[in-house]
């Protein structure tokens, strides 16, 4: 079992950041994740793991004027 936003998400063997954010259907353009408090690179959501009993925040950033 992993934290992604405060809500309890079933881990699977394998997971990564990509998998994750398709899981849950976080599509936004501008979207900045962390792992345990950490910082994930955008260019390494699609190798980065996601292991269980890990804490995620995936951030969706808004633009405008």
């Amino acid at each position: 079992m992993i934290t992604v936003n405060g809500e309890s998400v079933e881990w699977e063997e394998g997971m990564t950041v990509s998998s994750l954010l398709e899981k849950r259907r976080y599509t936004f353009p501008l979207i900045i994740v962390k792992i345990n408090g950490t910082l994930v690179p955008r260019r390494e959501f699609g190798q980065h793991p996601v292991a269980d009993g890990d804490r995620v925040e995936a951030i969706h950033l808004m633009s405008g004027g």
